[in-house]
Formats: C-alpha cells, sequence, structure tokens
C-alpha cells in the first residue's frame, strides 16, 4: 500500500466522482483509477461501486475510509516533525567535574558556533557522580571528567590531558617573585590540600604542616585569610586578589578526560564536540 493511493482514494471519498478527484490529485484519471484498483487487490475487495455517473462507497470502503485518513494523518505528522526537527536550533549540553575550568574547552566551542551559527549551548558544573549520572540518563551530552578508574563501562573515554599543579598564595608571598615553585620550598609552608591531589601529596613528603579543604575553591578562600598556600590543579582558576606558580616537579595531580555514553546516536553538534576535542593539542594548553 502506497501513500499516494491512500490519498486517490480519500479524495473519491470527498468528491464521489472520478474526473474531480483526479484534478484534485493533479493526475489523469486513469491514473487515478488503477491507483484505486491496487489498493482495492491488497485491501481485498472493491471500495467503490461505479454505476455510470453514480459512485458510492462499499461497506469495505467505509469501514476502511477512518483508518487511512489516520494513516495519511500519521504520515502528515511524521513529516512535520522532521520539518521541525530540521529547523530546531542545535542545542549541546556540556558537563564539567567540579574545577575544571571551561577554559579547557573554549576553542572547540568557538568553532562549534562558526560550524553551527546560533547553537545553543549548555555548560554544567557538578560533583563527578551526578555528571556520570545526567550522562547515562540523556541529560548531558558530553562531559569532561576525571579519570579515576571508577567510570562506568557504558562511558565512551577519550584522554584530553594529563593536569599539573600550580601553589596558589596572597600577593606579597616570596613565591610572588619566583617563576615557579620547587617542592622543596613548600617544606616550610602550612599547605592547604584539597581533594584530587593525585601524587603530589606523596611527593611533598616532609614535615609540612596541612590542612584539608572539601574543594578548591574552599582551599583558596583559606589561602586568602592567611592560612597557608595551595596546590592546586593547573586550570583551576585562581580566585581574584591570589597568584599562581607552576610547581614543575611535583607531577601530574589529574587526568581529564571526555565522556559521552557509548551506542548513543550523535546530534550533528555533538559529533562535531568529541571531534574537534579529540583533534586538539592539548600539551600546547598544559604549557600556557
Amino acid at each position: 500500500m502506497e501513500l499516494h493511493q491512500v490519498r486517490y482514494f480519500l479524495a473519491l471519498c470527498r468528491t464521489l466522482n472520478f474526473t474531480r478527484a483526479a484534478e484534485a490529485c493533479n493526475v489523469t484519471q486513469p491514473a487515478l483509477t488503477r491507483a484505486i484498483q491496487r489498493l482495492e487487490d491488497e485491501l481485498g475487495g472493491p471500495l467503490l461501486y461505479r454505476e455510470r455517473s453514480l459512485t458510492q462507497l462499499t461497506p469495505l470502503g467505509r469501514t476502511m475510509m477512518p483508518h487511512l485518513e489516520a494513516m495519511v494523518r500519521a504520515a502528515e505528522a511524521v513529516s512535520q516533525a522532521a520539518a521541525d526537527m530540521r529547523r530546531q536550533t542545535p542545542l549541546l549540553r556540556v558537563g564539567l567535574a567540579d574545577g575544571l575550568s571551561a577554559s579547557l574547552i573554549a576553542g572547540s566551542l568557538a568553532e562549534l558556533e562558526r560550524r553551527f551559527p546560533g547553537l545553543e549551548l549548555h555548560l554544567q558544573s557538578d560533583d563527578q557522580k551526578t555528571l556520570i549520572e545526567s550522562l547515562l540518563q540523556g541529560e548531558t551530552d558530553a562531559a569532561l571528567l576525571l579519570d579515576d578508574g571508577e567510570l562506568p563501562e557504558r562511558l565512551d573515554r577519550w584522554k584530553l590531558l594529563h593536569e599539573g599543579c600550580r601553589a596558589v598564595f596572597r600577593q606579597g608571598h616570596a613565591f610572588e617573585h619566583e617563576a615557579c615553585v620547587k617542592l622543596p620550598a613548600l617544606a616550610a609552608e602550612t599547605v592547604v590540600r584539597g581533594d584530587g591531589w593525585g601524587g603530589a601529596w606523596v611527593r611533598l613528603g616532609g614535615e609540612t604542616h596541612r590542612l584539608r579543604a572539601a574543594s578548591w575553591d574552599q582551599a583558596q578562600h583559606m589561602v586568602a585569610v592567611g592560612l597557608g598556600v595551595a596546590l592546586l590543579p593547573q586550570h583551576v582558576a585562581v580566585l581574584p586578589g591570589l597568584l599562581g606558580r607552576p610547581v614543575p616537579d611535583a607531577g601530574d595531580m589529574r587526568a581529564v578526560v571526555l565522556a559521552a555514553v557509548n551506542g548513543r546516536m550523535y546530534s550533528p553538534a555533538l559529533d562535531g564536540f568529541l571531534k574537534l576535542n579529540r583533534a586538539r593539542g592539548f600539551t600546547a594548553a598544559l604549557a600556557a
């Protein structure tokens, strides 16, 4: 059964005249008649009585008419929905695990904006567990996460960078005049520790007095009131009034991955976002 056959039949139902139905459908009368005959063959019986100038629906025709009308409405609804989707503003929802800066993906987002004019972008920053759940539930398209060895198998992930650390301190500290800070120089400092320190904490060693904060922002607020020096991942934004210097011998604090749910269909915007970030030179970003 083809949709044009159904449309021809419904035009006949409205006009009960082959000539006028053919004109309404913009086809010849023989073409319309052949289409109706093929439809009758498929449905197993005549749909119309043809008595000279009089045309009437058969019982089969009357029974089939509402079902075929529903079929045409459904087809039109599908076409309209597809057209609406084509006109719809492209949407991309990206999550960032707490402490990860949007500067890591700023370049790819700018390129996406050029490729998809009018792109609607939703950025979300949250704890890692919440972001993973949002990914799995389809509420987030992609996310930058920490590769902590506990990411679910349902997530495809691509390693973006290994992130070093920097010392953050108040203005006027002796470190302000240094290009970088070495771990031995921290031995005499009160060091504020945040979650996700990685191996830097072990390498620090010594008798350094240590404080612990629940987040990178909390660690910086402790520094701001004079409680010590904080070691933060390189791309955590430094709060106003504080300064930061790289700590090259601290090693990597964490690995950052780009994640999306495997097996899920990617929108053009998401596909472009993933490819752009996977192709970027994150080594250059680390050196910045």
